[in-house]
């Protein structure tokens, strides 16, 4: 069995992520060159199938309210060269008070 088929069978943020590395899906995270008040998110038909998993594992996690990549450390394999900002992801209600302030 595959490491991406049991990605997918067991999702959690860790096992989709190692998944998705393997398979080179790379997003691009930074403001919005016309709105810096906003955040883009840019991919190919991978990338975007990466987040979408990674988003419903983290639904499901049982294991933390918080999961983070960043272009810089930890989860650098899945974004672009060109991506400059990192995307955290905070599941309310929080298991961590102060570590996940906006």
């Amino acid at each position: 069995m595959g490491r991406y088929y049991q990605a997918m069978k067991n999702a959690t943020v860790d096992n989709v992520s190692a998944a998705y590395a393997d398979r080179v899906a790379q997003i691009i995270v930074r403001p919005l060159r016309t709105d810096p008040n906003m955040i883009l998110i840019e991919g190919d038909e991978l990338a975007f199938e990466f987040l979408g998993k990674l988003f419903l594992a983290h639904a499901k996690a049982i294991n933390g309210c918080g999961f983070s990549i960043d272009p810089h450390g930890a989860g650098s394999a899945l974004h672009s060269k060109e991506s400059i900002l990192g995307l955290a992801l905070h599941r309310l209600p929080c298991d961590d008070p102060g570590r996940w302030e906006g």
